[in-house]
């Protein structure tokens, strides 16, 4: 055998034992359930939320228009109903101008924190802004939603379609 033969196999090897390697000894889903706050508040234990109650993560980026558009709406459908937890994570931005859009511009009073690492974003497969992710109150991920919700209603309704749309194909599933 030569000496490129080898070398082939070597990273063969290599690249073989760094697959297994990740595949059991990966830790990354760890970093999945907390979202930072960088008001000063405790961190979000998303854990307290999907799989306690029905449950909305909005992912959004600083700056964005379609966030910005969206921000009132969201306000308002958390005031106007309690048994739906929204919880904003900005997977893009500047720390000072993430700070500023939700104290000042948004007035934001629902949970919401900050994705610097995209562990969340990229668990859930977030590359658009904005981005919903709809859960029952059993933690079963009912769907996504990307682009721009235009009002309250809306946001209701798609989360509403989202759920009854998984939960009859379990029903189907089952007969």
């Amino acid at each position: 055998m030569n000496k490129i033969g080898v070398i082939l196999i070597v990273f063969i090897l290599a690249g073989m034992g760094y697959t297994a390697y990740s595949f059991f000894f990966n830790n990354s889903s760890e970093n999945v359930t907390i979202v930072d706050r960088i008001n000063g508040e405790e961190p979000i234990n998303l854990e307290n939320y999907i799989g306690q109650k029905k449950t909305i993560l909005q992912f959004v980026a600083v700056p964005c228009e379609c966030c910005s558009y969206s921000m009132p709406f969201i306000q308002e459908f958390i005031e106007k109903q309690s048994e739906i937890e929204v919880i904003t994570i900005v997977f893009y931005g500047k720390e000072r101008e993430i700070l500023d859009k939700f104290e000042n511009e948004y007035n934001a009073t629902h949970l919401w924190g900050v994705d610097a690492k995209r562990d969340v974003a990229n668990y859930y497969n977030i590359s658009v802004s904005p981005t919903y992710v709809f859960f029952d109150e059993k933690g079963n991920k009912l769907g996504t939603h990307p682009y721009i919700i235009a009002t309250s209603e809306e946001l209701g309704q798609r989360y509403e379609e989202a759920y009854e749309s998984y939960h009859n194909e379990r029903e189907t599933d089952n007969e």
